[in-house]
């Protein structure tokens, strides 16, 4: 059923964007098993895409002048590798920056909001988390 909705995207994609959904929602993996039509497929991608979560691993990831938005949260990962955010908008209900490893990110210039706090780096300032360290925001 699902193969139609994700022809272009590679199966280590999908898996890991329900994997994502699943953790954060259990019942989402019996209803995404369970679904006999495009009606109830539709429904668990709805409610699935409320989450954007990026894990750089050792690589990395920029977010220049970007908006992001997501229903139920926004997760950025350093892992070992780099991540940007300059400029840009994060608005969820719940957003978490950093992560463990080595890694480093760098918010420059933005505004992270979530249902209950909001961060606003200015012109020429940043927030800079290293290592294992985080910033969570709910």
């Amino acid at each position: 059923m699902a193969a139609g909705y994700f022809v272009n995207f590679t199966t280590p994609v999908v898996q890991n964007f329900f994997a994502t959904a699943f953790k954060l929602k259990p019942s989402l993996e019996n209803d995404l098993k369970n679904a006999k039509s495009t009606v109830d497929f539709e429904r668990v991608f709805k409610e699935a895409v409320g989450v954007i979560d990026a894990k750089v691993g050792t690589g990395s990831i920029s977010v220049d002048n970007g908006l992001l938005t997501a229903v139920k949260g926004i997760r950025f990962e350093h892992d070992n590798g780099v991540v940007s955010i300059n400029g840009s908008t994060l608005n969820a209900m719940i957003l978490h920056t950093g992560g463990s490893g080595t890694g480093k990110t760098t918010i420059t210039n933005s505004k992270m909001k979530s249902q209950g706090t909001e961060i606003q780096v200015g012109q020429g300032a940043n927030i800079i988390i290293t290592g294992n360290a985080s910033i969570k925001q709910s």
